[in-house]
C-alpha cells in the first residue's frame, strides 16, 4: 500500500542548500509553483488492486483550506482477502503553504501485523526535523529524532499539488526531493504525452506521466536504487482540476494499481480544516 502512496497521495523539493552539493542537485526543478495552483476543497476515493485481479484496499485524500495553509488528509487500508494476507492501516495529515505549495508539517501513522510507526516531520527552509516512534507488537517502544541539514523539501501530499500546478508539456521532466515518511528520495516525473482512458463509463482525456524514484542517503546524500518500486505510471485529468485518475506500479510483490472511484467537491464547513495543536518538531538536544 505504501508503494502506491508515494506517487499517489503522492514529488520533490525546492532548491536545496548544501555545504557541498551533490551532482544530482543540478537535476532539480525550481521551486516556483505553476499557474494551476488553485485547488478546490475536495475528497477523492481510490480503489487499490493487486496483480490485476484482487482488490487490495482503499485510499482517500481530502484537501481543505486552513487559513494561509492547505490541510490534506489521507487514509489507506488493506481490505478483503488482501487484508487477511497483510493487515495494513495508515493515516496522514499534511500542512502546506497555500501561496507556494511548500510543505510545512506532516504527521503519519501506519500499522501492520508487526508494528505501529508514527512520524512527525517539520519542514523548515534549511533543515528537516523528523521524530519517529516505533511500537512493535512484541518489545519496547523506541523514539528517535533526526535532523537533515538541508531543505526545503516536499512531503508526499504537497508534491501532488506542486506537480499538478505546472504546465505539464509533453516531454517535460520534473525532478525534486520528497520525504514521504522518514527518508528522502529523489523523484523524477516525465510527461509521456496525452491519452484518453475510460473513467466512470466515459472517455476522459488525461496527461500520462512516468515516475522514477531513487533513494537518498540522509548522511552522505549519495543516491541508490529504490528496489521496492521498479516502474510507475500516473494518469492525471487533462483539464483545470488535474485530478489523479489512475496509477499503475510494478513493485517487488508484483503489479499494483489505484483507480479513482469517487470525486466530491466540498463546500461550507466541510471545505474548512484546522491546524494540528502543534506543527513543530524539536531537534534532539546536543
Amino acid at each position: 500500500m505504501r508503494f502506491l502512496l508515494i506517487p499517489l497521495i503522492g514529488v520533490l523539493s525546492h532548491s536545496l542548500t548544501f555545504a557541498q552539493s551533490p551532482e544530482w542537485v543540478k537535476e532539480l526543478t525550481p521551486g516556483t509553483a505553476g499557474t494551476y495552483r488553485k485547488v478546490p476543497p475536495c475528497k477523492l476515493t481510490f480503489d487499490i488492486g493487486w496483480s490485476h485481479v484482487m482488490t487490495a484496499g482503499q485510499a482517500t485524500l481530502t484537501v481543505r483550506e486552513a487559513g494561509e495553509f492547505w490541510r490534506a488528509d489521507a487514509t489507506a487500508a488493506s481490505t478483503g482477502l488482501a487484508r487477511k494476507l497483510w493487515k495494513y492501516d495508515c493515516e496522514m495529515t499534511s500542512i502546506m503553504h497555500r501561496g507556494d505549495l511548500r510543505a510545512h508539517f506532516l504527521q503519519h501513522r501506519e500499522t501492520d501485523s508487526e508494528e505501529t510507526c508514527r512520524y512527525r516531520v517539520s519542514f523548515e527552509r534549511q533543515r528537516i526535523v523528523t521524530e519517529t516512534k516505533v511500537q512493535p507488537v512484541k518489545g519496547a517502544e523506541s523514539t528517535s529524532t533526526t535532523v537533515c541539514s538541508y531543505g526545503p523539501m516536499d512531503d508526499i501530499l504537497s508534491v501532488i499539488l506542486y506537480v499538478r500546478s505546472l504546465e505539464l508539456k509533453n516531454g517535460q521532466k520534473i525532478t525534486r526531493v520528497v520525504q514521504p515518511w522518514d527518508t528522502p528520495y529523489l523523484t523524477t516525473f516525465e510527461v509521456q504525452g496525452r491519452e484518453t482512458i475510460v473513467y466512470g463509463g466515459k472517455k476522459q482525456p488525461c496527461i500520462k506521466l512516468s515516475l522514477q524514484i531513487r533513494k537518498i542517503d540522509r548522511t552522505t546524500l549519495a543516491l541508490s536504487a529504490y528496489k521496492k518500486m521498479k516502474t510507475a505510471t500516473i494518469w492525471v485529468s487533462d483539464d483545470e482540476l488535474r485530478i489523479p485518475i489512475e496509477m499503475n506500479a510494478s513493485v517487488f510483490v508484483g503489479f499494483m494499481f489505484a483507480r479513482l472511484s469517487q470525486f466530491e467537491l466540498l463546500s461550507g464547513k466541510d471545505a474548512v480544516g484546522s491546524l494540528p495543536a502543534s506543527t513543530t518538531v524539536k531537534p534532539p538536544v546536543p
